[in-house]
């Protein structure tokens, strides 16, 4: 049997951000499917030690599991590419000895992954999630926690933003280098394909691939029922920063009744032995605040059985979207800015209340105060049908296997 590695920043059970759920599924999917025997290399930073060190543990279904552990504090440069770090991984590079790889998201991990593979001759599917091969900043969001409006990307235009200006040359040809690398490139969207073939990534070798979403269970409709409210939930995944609105989020709340609304937040950072919400000041916003922990595959259904709508206010143009689609798919309402990807499925006034892209917390808090007075929309027939559109884990998982096929035939 063939052997694949899936290279991510994160895996299980540090399960953490969209990009790491889709490289879990996909690689117990590609596993399942028995054409490829498949190993996991990615990263931590537990302890003190900035020294990159491995460690190897196996996962369920078989799947080997390298885990590169260095701690301490590093610059974006180094994030984006250090000697120490592709030493270490040429080192799992060489003892996995796979046939083909499969890389998604790989800050701290670092371009790296990608030089060693290529060298060793292993054909490489490279997945882009948001933008971190164009941005530094990964999220095209200046400091001040606005998106920069580029699509072709200009330096003089990034460097205000950045730790280092006089690197970003160097970043964006080493990016460029490297992604030639690849013997494939799939995107999760047609924007997001469009963006990077703006800023001279190889238009040959891209393919748009939708991420797989994990439909609701069998027992979904009856969780859902058991956790009826006479409140409004509003749930929120997301930190507390202006990339993904929360400051909005927090202005437009304080205006509400507390005793008709509430405010679900998923502390995604205890995925990764951390917290977002922990010791944050809620003040009076507090009446309305209920914090849970971050879900993953095994907890999606009971999370959003606990909602009404799902806020998504998202202050940049995403690539996909995978909480809206899994909201969506469960009856959950997206109240959405109009970011691009995430809402394509959506349809505003049926499963969606979809805002300007530049909406700020006096037009979300009308949003609100709307569905809070006059109930969620009922969505038709033409607005559920296109959300059967929405690509499963399994058909995902198909297409990667044909996509693998192509670079590493036999």
């Amino acid at each position: 049997m063939r052997r694949l590695l899936v290279v991510n920043v994160f895996f299980a059970p540090r399960s953490y951000g969209g990009a790491t759920v889709v490289a879990e599924t996909l690689a117990r999917l590609v596993a399942a499917s028995g054409e490829w025997a498949v190993s996991v290399l990615s990263f931590s930073d537990y302890g003190a030690d900035p020294v990159p060190a491995l460690f190897r543990t196996r996962l369920p279904g078989g799947i080997d599991h390298w885990t590169i552990n260095a701690a301490g504090p590093r610059s974006r440069d180094r994030s984006f590419e250090s000697a120490e770090m592709t030493e270490a991984i040429a080192r799992v590079v060489a003892e996995a000895r796979p046939d083909a790889a499969h890389v998604h998201c790989i800050p701290e991990l670092g371009i790296g992954a990608v030089d060693a593979l290529h060298a060793a001759g292993a054909p490489i599917l490279l997945s882009t999630h948001d933008y971190w091969w164009l941005c530094e900043r990964v999220f095209l969001m200046t400091g001040h926690g606005r998106h920069c409006g580029q699509v072709e990307i200009n330096p003089s235009v990034c460097a205000p933003c950045v730790e280092n200006a006089g690197t970003l040359p160097w970043r964006r040809r080493r990016a460029l280098e490297t992604l030639g690398k690849a013997a494939l490139l799939t995107y999760p969207s047609e924007e997001a394909r469009l963006r990077h073939e703006a800023n001279g990534v190889p238009p040959e070798k891209g393919v748009v691939l939708a991420n797989g979403v994990i439909p609701p269970g069998p027992d979904y409709p009856a969780l859902r029922a058991a956790r009826a409210s006479k409140r409004l939930r509003f749930g929120y995944v997301g930190g507390p920063g202006a990339i993904k609105g929360w400051n909005h989020v927090e202005r437009a709340f304080a205006g509400l009744d507390p005793e008709t609304a509430e405010l679900v937040l998923a502390d995604a950072a205890t995925n990764v032995g951390g917290s977002w919400w922990g010791s944050w000041p809620f003040g009076p916003l507090a009446r309305h605040v209920r914090v849970v922990p971050g879900y993953d595959a095994r907890s999606i259904d009971e999370f959003y059985a606990g909602l009404d709508a799902l806020l998504f206010i998202s202050a940049w143009p995403e690539t996909f979207g995978l909480t809206t689609r899994e909201a969506a798919l469960r009856g959950v309402h997206v109240v959405a800015t109009d970011c691009g990807a995430p809402v394509a499925p959506l349809t505003d006034g049926e499963t969606a209340t979809i805002l300007p892209f530049d909406a700020g917390a006096r037009e979300l808090g009308r949003a609100l105060r709307r569905l809070v007075a006059e109930g969620l929309p009922k969505p038709g027939p033409a607005a559920l049908a296109k959300l059967g559109a929405i690509a499963t884990p399994e058909a995902q998982a198909a297409e990667t296997l044909a996509l693998l096929r192509r670079i590493a035939p036999g």
